[in-house]
């Protein structure tokens, strides 16, 4: 193996973004002039910011929620939740409103297990009526406190 270099070792960027102390300290310098010393002012992320207690539900950037009319099969609820990669579907009534919830691990005990048919089972027999929600105004720490309730 004469003549061969080994390749230089490849520095790890996950380890920079996990390891705060590799990050090189610099100074910045404000609009009133004066000089910081240190790492930057701005936050990394969302979460590291100053008043976390107070952010809302909307502020979170959840993803829309997968909502379907509470008259669907299951067969056809398990479909389009898959489609879209969720493991809950919302359901509502007639006139668009919330009725209820189905989860997949619904699906797999109150349909799979009792040997009901996906095609022929309505999606509002095996649903959870009337779920808890909040709105997006609903600051977050108090939709966790609901979450864990």
């Amino acid at each position: 193996m004469s003549g061969q270099i080994p390749p230089a070792p490849r520095r790890s960027s996950l380890v920079q973004k996990r390891n705060p102390s590799s990050l090189k300290k610099s100074s910045t310098q404000s609009e009133n002039g004066t000089t910081t010393a240190g790492t930057s002012s701005k936050p990394s992320s969302p979460n590291h910011s100053s008043g976390v207690g107070e952010r809302t539900v909307k502020k979170l950037r959840l993803s829309k929620a997968l909502t379907i009319p509470e008259g669907t099969t299951v067969s056809d609820a398990c479909r389009r939740m898959a489609a879209r990669r969720v493991d809950a579907v919302l359901l509502t009534d007639s006139n668009a409103l919330l009725s209820g919830i189905v989860t997949d691990k619904d699906i797999a005990n109150r349909v799979i297990a009792e040997d009901l048919r996906p095609e022929q089972t309505v999606i509002s027999k095996v649903m959870t009526r009337n779920p808890t929600f909040v709105t997006s105004d609903t600051l977050a720490m108090e939709a966790l406190q609901k979450m864990v309730q």
